[in-house]
């Protein structure tokens, strides 16, 4: 049952708050061993939550519309990133220098959920201050896919996708940098949504974090591109989540409002072609197809191939410029500790599990020294290649237009594989770069029963229409599917 559906049978006394948070406590102690998604559970704080909002619906103080209005997302459980504040709970952000940080506040989207009536049920595991696109680190461990243990889940926002994959939490906050609410979301067959840059706050993200917009903070290029974004199993509840948390009144509006399908313009993308960047699987390929084909059948409009020669180079362009979102990392780690660190024997320490900071860290630090992988010199221009390309795609995407494109070429690799597949995030870093929305929406499974799905692009701040064609495809394609159901190979 989707967050939204949930919300409304607690609001009209259909079900009980407490035995919903029961429910999900159980699945967590069910799956949580062997997936390792959470890292506080808030069992008790959360009952008592649940009976708050019994009390409350019992008490008939509010008519179920009133509560619809005020508190939409009335007793659903939720779970958030690690990376995220969250008042008096662990704030590590996967690292052992925040090993005894906790929260003194929620951050603005969390409080936005909570003040909307979620329930916070657990933090979620993330790597080390969200720097991999595999979860682990050298604090909370490695998180697993729940489709295949021995796959990765992604990341960054993986312990969210594994766990809600998992039936462990029903709805999510992850945060977006280059792909971490996405690329989790297609190894672990959910829904993510990539809100346009500056729709959602920020604030309160890896620690240390700024508390003020205007505050002074090392991380000034990673603030850029980070986005904050909704996770979840129904693609219905991408509404509601960006309803709440957008701080755009004139965009809040536009969710959920009724699409005419029939006026949608639809581009799709079939692959990047550049060097390093792997193939597009044959199962992704049919799945983007297939969506292709469903609008074009269902709704009699054509789609059209979208043709960037400027992506051929996005590797090289997109490499440098990812190094550079982290040139101030050492700056975050030493910040207020006065810690120095020796890159390179750190890095040759982690081999053997005994440095402090986690393997994927490490490499981000020395990766300044690789003139093959960064230029510094160069980034004005890839900077402006990056401009060229947003300009292209707004002559393109009007309102009533989307793009059409894998998520990733590849299903989920197993563990330690994923950084020698770095060329892949160039499918979901661009529309970071650009600040375009994105929704990843799961289409199908493969032969070994693992999730694969597409993103749908829009132009900025067109965050429902990608959003509503997500929920149109749930309808044709059947969106997530629990582990254990899906074909596999005998």
């Amino acid at each position: 049952m989707s967050a939204t559906k949930l919300a409304e049978e607690i609001r009209e006394g259909k079900l009980k708050c407490e035995n919903v948070i029961r429910a999900y406590f159980k699945r967590i102690q069910e799956v949580d061993p062997y997936i390792n998604a959470t890292v506080e559970q808030c069992f008790d704080a959360a009952l008592e939550a649940a009976r708050e909002v019994d009390d409350l619906i019992a008490s008939k103080r509010f008519s179920s519309e009133e509560l619809a209005k005020e508190k939409p997302l009335l007793g659903v459980p939720l779970t958030v990133k690690i990376v995220m504040r969250v008042k008096g709970l662990r704030h590590t952000s996967g690292s052992r220098l925040n090993e005894n940080l906790i929260g003194t506040e929620d951050a603005p989207t969390v409080a936005l959920l909570k003040e909307a009536g979620a329930i916070i049920i657990a933090t979620t595991n993330a790597p080390e201050m969200a720097l991999h696109i595999e979860t682990v680190n050298n604090l909370h461990g490695r998180t697993n896919n729940p489709y295949d243990t021995t796959r990765t889940c992604g990341g960054s926002s993986g312990g969210e996708s594994a766990l809600i994959a998992a039936g462990g939490s029903v709805l999510g906050l992850g945060n977006d940098l280059l792909g971490s609410v996405r690329i989790p979301a297609h190894y672990s067959g959910i829904f993510a949504h990539k809100p346009s840059q500056g729709l959602v706050s920020n604030l309160g993200s890896i620690p240390p974090d700024r508390v003020d917009p205007s505050e002074k903070y090392p991380f000034t290029e990673v603030y850029k591109v980070l986005v904050t974004g909704p996770m979840c199993r129904y693609a219905e509840d991408l509404i509601v989540s960006m309803r709440i948390l957008t701080v755009r009144d004139d965009v809040r509006q536009t969710f959920g409002k009724k699409i005419c399908f029939e006026k949608l313009k639809i581009f799709y993308l079939k692959e990047i072609k550049s060097p390093l960047v792997p193939l597009v699987e044959p199962d992704i390929a049919a799945g983007l197809q297939n969506a292709i084909s469903y609008f074009e059948s269902q709704y009699n409009i054509s789609a059209k191939e979208l043709n960037l020669p400027l992506l051929f180079d996005l590797f090289r362009s997109g490499t440098t410029l990812l190094v550079n979102l982290f040139s101030d990392l050492e700056d975050v780690l030493s910040s207020g500790r006065g810690i120095h660190f020796n890159k390179k024997l750190d890095l040759l320490k982690s081999f053997f599990g005994k440095s402090t900071l986690s393997f994927m860290t490490l490499v981000l630090l020395n990766f300044t020294h690789f003139p093959l992988l960064y230029r510094r010199s160069k980034i004005p221009e890839y900077k402006m290649m990056v401009e060229e390309i947003r300009n292209e795609l707004n002559k393109v995407l009007d309102e009533d237009s989307v793009l059409l494109l894998p998520t990733l070429p590849i299903t989920a690799p197993y563990h330690h594989a994923g950084i020698a597949l770095l060329g892949k995030i160039c499918y979901t870093g661009m529309f970071s770069y650009t600040g375009f929305p994105s929704t990843h929406c799961p289409i199908g499974y493969n032969k070994h029963g693992l999730p694969y799905g597409i993103q749908i692009v829009g132009r900025k701040n067109n965050d429902a229409l990608t959003i509503a064609c997500a929920v149109e495809l749930e309808k044709a394609f059947g969106g997530w599917r629990a582990p254990g159901t899906t074909k596999r190979d005998v």
